[in-house]
C-alpha cells in the first residue's frame, strides 16, 4: 500500500508540473500600462528627437594644398586678438597691436585685406571737460566741441576782444 501511495503522490506531482505551463497560457497577464513620460521617452528614441547632428570625422588634408606663406596676429586694445593668413608672399602680413592712448584699436593686414579690432572704448566726460575748458578760458569766451562717436574734443579760448 505504501508503494501505491508513493506512486500516487509522484504521479500527482508530475501532473502538477505539467499543468502549470498550460494554466499560465490560459490566463494571460496584462502588461503594466506605460506612463505618459515613458511613452514620450520611447517616441523620442524612435524619432531621434533632441539628438545632435552627427559630426563628421576629421579628414586627411588634401595633397597639393599649400599652407599660408605668412600669418599675423594683433592684440586688441579692447581685449582679444585678430589674425589673418596671407598667400601672396612671406612678407604680405603685418600686425599692429592696439593702444587706445593713441587711438589705435589694433589691426592685421594680409594680402592687402585689413581686419580691425573693435574700436577703443571712449571714456570722455564731455560735461566735465567743457567745464574745465570754461575755467581755463575765463573770463574770455570759448568754443568747445566733444564727440563720443569719434572720441575727440576741442577747447578754443577766444582771447581776441577779451579784457583780462
Amino acid at each position: 500500500m505504501r508503494k501505491l501511495a508513493l506512486g500516487f503522490v509522484l504521479a500527482s506531482a508530475a501532473l502538477g508540473f505539467l499543468a502549470a505551463p498550460v494554466m499560465a497560457a490560459d490566463s494571460p497577464q496584462a502588461a503594466p500600462a506605460l506612463s505618459a513620460a515613458d511613452r514620450a521617452f520611447i517616441i523620442s528614441l524612435a524619432a531621434g528627437a533632441g539628438l545632435p547632428a552627427p559630426v563628421p570625422v576629421a579628414k586627411h588634408p588634401r595633397i597639393g594644398l599649400a599652407k599660408a606663406l605668412c600669418t599675423a596676429t594683433a592684440n586688441c586694445a579692447a581685449g582679444g586678438t585678430v589674425s589673418c593668413e596671407g598667400n601672396n608672399s612671406s612678407t604680405s602680413c603685418t600686425a599692429v597691436d592696439g593702444n587706445c592712448s593713441v587711438g589705435e584699436p589694433g589691426h592685421v593686414t594680409c594680402d592687402g585685406n585689413t581686419t580691425w579690432c573693435p574700436a577703443c572704448p571712449c571714456n570722455l566726460d564731455c560735461a566735465a571737460d567743457e567745464a574745465d575748458c570754461e575755467a581755463q578760458c575765463s573770463p574770455c569766451q570759448y568754443s568747445f566741441t566733444c564727440s563720443l562717436s569719434t572720441c575727440t574734443e576741442h577747447c578754443h579760448c577766444r582771447f581776441q576782444g577779451c579784457f583780462l
